[in-house]
């Protein structure tokens, strides 16, 4: 594969794996799982759609932003019978994206916007069974990170209340070009049979009310969600506790709660 034949763009973040064998990898990754469509983010000159391709070939559709890799990616002999849209995954309509089916979610993100695509992600997750693929190391670390430590964030809440998330590898920033200034880290999140009975909404908004004042234990930070409903109690266990220090079935536990009010 020729590097040469599109440039990457600082402004969108590109930075284009160069590493076949990582490609597979990553493509690796969502073997086996009952996928109807199967969305690659960000495929630039498409080392990872190559290997894609062999298990997903008919169900595999490309999102790129970049005009220029979906010019490129259009003139290849093996793209001639994929779906390729160009735009931005985080504003186009869901239904541009996924089928009424089992969907899946898999690229190498741009780290700028990756844990907006999580987000989105986090809007449909009863239609995507699978997310995964490459991040900034730490981003990858806190999406699957356990209670109980710095890690452990708003992210690492919301997703693993929907998914099983499994931080898999790290490459290294030699695996690029243009090389990044960190380290990379791929990440697999199958979506769980017993979701939250709460709405995410609600749960987003425990969770981040939590967060924001980590600092503090939840008889404070979440003093402002007693002013919005002031029959919701804090459970009286986590009353001195700090929000890192809570489970995400506790967090599920409050957010049930708070809708219960």
């Amino acid at each position: 594969m020729e590097l040469s034949k599109v440039k990457p763009k600082k402004e969108l973040g590109q930075h284009f794996l160069t590493d076949q064998g990582i490609a597979l990898r990553i493509a690796q990754s969502a073997e086996g799982l009952p996928i109807d469509r199967l969305v690659e983010i960000g495929p630039g000159m498409g080392i990872l759609t190559k290997p894609l391709l062999e298990q997903w070939r008919h169900k595999l559709a490309l999102v790129e932003i970049d005009a220029e890799s979906v010019n490129w990616l259009k003139k290849q002999d093996w793209t001639q019978d994929i779906e390729i849209i160009q735009g931005d995954f985080l504003k186009l309509p869901e239904e541009s994206l996924f089928i009424n089916g089992s969907n899946a979610v898999i690229g190498n993100y741009p780290y700028n916007i990756s844990t907006q695509i999580a987000f989105k992600v986090l809007e449909s997750p009863s239609k995507i069974v699978f997310f995964g693929g490459m991040f900034q190391k730490e981003v990858a670390r806190r999406f699957c990170s356990p209670h109980g430590n710095k890690e452990y964030g708003i992210t690492s809440v919301l997703l693993q209340a929907f998914y099983e998330c499994k931080y898999l590898f790290t490459v290294n920033e030699g695996s690029f070009n243009p090389p990044p200034a960190v380290k990379s880290g791929v990440i697999a999140c199958v979506l769980k049979d017993n979701r939250p009975e709460c709405r995410f909404k609600s749960l987003s908004l425990v969770v981040k009310t939590a967060f924001n004042q980590r600092r503090k234990t939840l008889s404070n930070s979440l003093k402002s969600l007693k002013g919005i409903k002031p029959g919701f109690e804090i459970p009286a266990e986590f009353a001195g506790k700090r929000a890192e220090q809570l489970s995400v079935d506790d967090f599920v536990r409050m957010a049930v709660s708070w809708e219960k009010v």
